[in-house]
């Protein structure tokens, strides 16, 4: 078998949240089929580390061009199917929520979320009717369709009318950790996360929130991370000068797998308190490592977090900094919850992921086409 994938997610210098998981997806899918061959189609505007790639994943190649225009229009469109039937593919994966309006080569999408069609976030008229356009032609061509969560797949049924009985669930992994639960300490730190700008990711709420926090308690500290837009830097560093928390609130940019391990690993608690998520991996990857989060109740977010979590109004100030608090002074709660965490990130794992995957992907090539 060979497949074909879209990778553009991940051959970035910065790969996100939905780079991240397609290179560990495939990890595991090369391990569970050692037959199969992957090649990763990509633009060359990227300096990522393609050694790095080749090294995780056995029996990948990794192919790059340009096309004039834009990436979503002749590229996708044209050049990508048209180069995954002269590589050989049996299968092409369109792993960014949308697909070419014509494919020689039979297709699988997978979509993340519908977030441009329900709330904007930032994407301008044209940007959402591209958008509407991929995730119509993906639904068109695919004889599959992977939801990364059971609110995705509601939502293409209720937004873009698709039949449910097409699309398929298959929530994100985690890696977990093997190793036996342990009691974490409580710093003190809370982190929260930038996302890069995206107005959804309710970032100043975060800020305001910990004002009410560090009244509280004078040791508390807030870090986010993910800081990289320069006109939200601007908005938090006001915020914080107006609410005198200068030496309290520490924003970082872009930080490293080993900077962000680290951070995982020593702060008390994610606030996360986004306003929809198509799944929702930070607070996942946390409790990886026994982290309580405080986290939206909106979305997909409950569905990942369950119970192992405190689930809050996002737009609720009060309501967030009374669930931190509980955190910060509640010993019993905060270890009663870490261990909670840490057992419900064990039900999210990459080898569950790649096997329904490939059941998938090995259905679709028998359907007629």
């Amino acid at each position: 078998m060979r497949i074909a994938v879209d990778a553009s997610s991940l051959l970035t210098r910065h790969p996100r949240g939905e780079g991240k998981s397609l290179l560990r997806l495939y990890e595991e899918i090369a391990c569970i089929r050692p037959g199969w061959r992957f090649i990763f189609f990509g633009t060359r505007e990227t300096d990522a580390s393609t050694q790095a790639i080749l090294d995780r994943i056995p029996r990948c190649e990794i192919r790059t061009f340009e096309l004039p225009g834009f990436r979503w229009n002749l590229w996708e469109n044209l050049g990508l199917p048209i180069a995954a039937r002269l590589a050989g593919a049996d299968l092409l994966h369109c792993a960014s929520s949308g697909a070419p309006i014509w494919s020689p080569v039979p297709v699988v999408m997978t979509v993340h979320d519908v977030i441009p069609l329900i709330m904007g976030d930032g994407m301008d008229h044209k940007g959402i009717k591209r958008f509407r356009t991929r995730l119509s032609a993906g639904l068109r061509q695919s004889r599959s369709v992977i939801a990364v969560s059971e609110h995705t797949r509601l939502d293409l049924a209720r937004v873009m009318n698709a039949d449910v009985d097409k699309v398929r669930v298959v929530h994100w992994g985690a890696d977990s950790n093997q190793a036996p639960f342990a009691d974490r300490p409580s710093t003190g730190t809370v982190l929260g996360l930038g996302g890069g700008g995206s107005v959804r990711k309710n970032t100043p709420a975060l800020v305001r929130m910990f004002a009410r926090v560090a009244a509280h308690d004078p040791a508390a500290r807030l870090v986010i991370l993910g800081v990289t837009d320069g006109a939200q830097r601007n908005q938090l560093q006001e915020l914080t000068s107006q609410l005198s928390l200068e030496n309290r609130v520490s924003l970082m940019g872009y930080v490293s797998d080993e900077e962000l391990r680290k951070f995982y690993q020593e702060a008390t608690c994610l606030v996360y308190a986004s306003l929809y998520e198509g799944f929702g991996l930070p607070p996942l990857e946390v409790m990886v490592h026994g982290m309580p989060v405080v986290a939206s109740n909106r979305s997909s977010i409950p569905e990942v977090v369950g119970d192992a979590g405190i689930l809050v109004d996002p737009e609720d100030i009060d309501e967030m900094a009374d669930a931190v608090l509980s955190l910060l002074h509640n010993q019993a709660l905060y270890q009663k919850l870490s261990a909670k965490a840490w057992q419900r990130a064990r039900q999210f794992n990459w080898r569950d992921t790649a096997e329904k995957t490939v059941s998938i992907f090995e259905a679709s090539l028998k359907q007629q086409p």
